[in-house]
């Protein structure tokens, strides 16, 4: 098998997608991990935000404890809370300063110290001179309170926009791996299971016989071996029933030659007869009676001859003289080779016959035409009817392929055919012979009248000319033979039809 450089894989395209839908998974996966580690990082800011406000908070109503009651428990828990405010600003600097912006957060320490210092200097005053002082630490607490609430509404607006984010970014990545999933399925069904339906396609077309070899539906390398090991193996199987065909022949060639020579007994018989009585004759045997003899022997012996050829026939290998003839010419020429031989109650019809032009051994073929006019004739037919159309194998070929003799793989390659048909208004043709009429010394004839080759040549004359025949009975009574065969599309003039 030639080897095509731009030769594609199935698993290399398998693989390629599943690689890439691997790899959006990943990236997928990626931007999930990325918006979550976001949110969560600023959810941590929010959580010390949250923290500052609730710490500012405790220390207003400390403050407020302090005014009111001024014992050590209380200036103690308010200095706690100054100490962990100090330390929240220091750990969570950076992202105070993200959130607040650096002119708010220095002004939120500076805050810080001031109120520190106050509360210093509140509580070194005596009791009389405290009350001056405590308006300048509620300015300073509101100041506090105000910062972080301010601080506190900016990190929830972040947070809320970067809940946005990554829900839109989620939203835009799952989309994105959709598309992408589509894609890669388009892909897959065009590339992959398209070829695959196609091949489906053609096995059923070849079950059909409506084609005899698949074709290539891609160049995946994967598709184009199946197909050549495919076609190899149908190449083989037809040689092989070809053999088996010649093996046939040759393993009936003893049936052959016993049949034959069960015909050949007849005459020799009766010429064997003639001849003693003529031996015999003292010369007192008027003339007329012996020349009654000479014409049995001479008409015997004819007809030994004819069963020889007919054997020859069947049994070797012709040399074809294939030529383009019209379906009418051919069909002419067998009518005038056969017509004074036909009695005189039979008349031959020749309808309409479209034209076509064959390839065909002429001698062969007209054969074929000579021997299904005799035989209708030898049934008891009065009229015999020859008709030919253009048609395809595909619309013409018949329900039933019981009785479907010849090479019908062959016949279904060609895109027209021309189906000839010979009917006739005899007695018909009993189901129970129809599987048999085409095989080798079967007859219906009487007293050795027939030697069974005739249906049987017709057979093998057909199917060498990659043709196909089969038979039924007229629903108005009478045989029918239905022949399939290859149109040539050549232009041929009538001169060269002659």
């Amino acid at each position: 098998m030639d080897v095509d450089t731009d030769m594609t894989s199935l698993r290399s395209k398998i693989l390629t997608s599943y690689g890439l839908s691997m790899g959006a998974i990943l990236i997928f996966v990626a931007i999930v991990i990325t918006d979550l580690k976001y949110l969560e990082d600023h959810i941590i800011e929010g959580k010390a935000v949250d923290d500052l406000y609730i710490a500012s908070q405790e220390i207003r109503r400390n403050e407020k404890n302090l005014f009111l009651y001024y014992t050590p428990a209380n200036l103690e828990q308010l200095r706690e809370q100054l100490d962990t405010v100090h330390t929240t600003l220091s750990n969570e600097h950076q992202a105070f300063e993200t959130i607040a912006g650096q002119t708010d957060l220095g002004r939120l320490e500076n805050v810080l110290k001031q109120y520190r210092a106050q509360l210093d200097r509140y509580t070194a005053l005596p009791a009389s001179a405290r009350a001056a002082s405590q308006e300048s630490i509620r300015i300073i607490g509101q100041e506090l309170s105000r910062l972080t609430r301010g601080m506190e509404q900016k990190q929830r607006g972040i947070l809320t926009e970067t809940t946005s984010i990554a829900a839109l970014t989620l939203t835009l990545a799952s989309f994105a791996v959709i598309l992408f999933g589509l894609f890669s399925a388009m892909y897959m069904v065009r590339r992959v299971v398209k070829p695959v339906s196609q091949l489906e396609n053609q096995l059923d077309q070849l079950a059909d016989g409506d084609v005899q070899a698949l074709s290539q539906p891609s160049n995946d390398k994967e598709i184009q071996s199946f197909v050549f090991h495919f076609n190899s193996m149908l190449e083989q199987l037809r040689e092989q029933q070809t053999q088996l065909r010649r093996n046939e022949r040759a393993a009936a060639l003893g049936v052959l030659v016993s049949g034959v020579a069960h015909e050949l007994n007849n005459p020799l018989s009766n010429i064997s007869t003639s001849t003693q009585l003529l031996m015999e004759d003292d010369g007192t045997t008027r003339e007329e009676l012996q020349k009654q003899w000479l014409s049995h022997i001479d008409m015997e012996t004819d007809r030994a001859r004819r069963i020889v050829r007919r054997l020859l026939d069947s049994v070797r290998q012709p040399t074809h003289d294939m030529q383009h003839l019209s379906a009418a010419t051919l069909v002419q020429g067998a009518a005038l080779l056969i017509h004074r031989l036909l009695p005189q109650d039979v008349f031959l019809h020749i309808e309409d016959i479209d034209d076509g032009t064959l390839l065909v051994d002429r001698e062969r073929m007209q054969q074929v035409f000579i021997n299904l006019i005799k035989n209708a004739a030898h049934a008891g037919a009065h009229n015999v009817w020859i008709t030919g159309r253009e048609s395809t194998w595909k619309e013409s070929k018949p329900v039933n392929s019981n009785n479907l003799a010849g090479d019908t793989t062959g016949i279904a390659q060609f895109t027209h055919v021309m189906l000839m048909r010979v009917e006739d208004d005899g007695p018909g043709i009993p189901s129970e012979n129809m599987p048999m009429l085409f095989d080798p010394f079967f007859t219906t004839q009487s007293g050795g009248e027939g030697t069974g080759l005739g249906l049987y040549l017709v057979e093998e004359i057909v199917n060498e000319h990659r043709g196909c025949v089969t038979v039924d009975n007229r629903p108005e009574g009478g045989a029918r033979f239905s022949i399939w065969l290859p149109l040539e599309h050549t232009t041929t003039s009538s001169q060269d039809l002659e």
